[in-house]
């Protein structure tokens, strides 16, 4: 068996990008406004923060997701932006020098390898 591992590593303009379209998408999810700041904190574990600034309110909110959430954002960004992601593969967070990475990994099944 043979696992094909891909890894789509994200700017942070990106994940602001993907969080915009999710909160375009599903307003029942998220208050409306502008998206101002977002930035990953991985103690206890990976969550990503955003900061929206509420229409016609001087105060920004500040909201926190998990890795479920941060994921649908990434996937959606990425099926906007036409970037293939195999449905039948295993997908997992990381971060690479700070940035957010999706990571994907798939099994291959081989023929039967032979010893030599």
């Amino acid at each position: 068996m043979i696992t094909e591992r891909r890894q789509v590593i994200f700017s942070n303009d990106a994940v602001r990008e993907a969080v915009r379209l999710f909160a375009a998408l599903h307003p029942d999810k998220m208050p409306h406004g502008q998206v101002r700041r977002v930035w990953t904190v991985t103690e206890p574990e990976l969550q990503l923060f955003v900061q929206i600034e509420q229409i016609g309110a001087r105060k920004l909110h500040e909201m926190r997701f998990g890795q479920g959430e941060i994921a649908a954002f990434l996937i959606l960004f990425c099926r906007k932006n036409k970037i293939p992601l195999p449905r039948s593969s295993e997908k997992f967070l990381e971060l690479e020098n700070g940035s957010l990475s999706l990571v994907i990994t798939k099994q291959i099944l081989t023929e039967t390898l032979t010893r030599t």
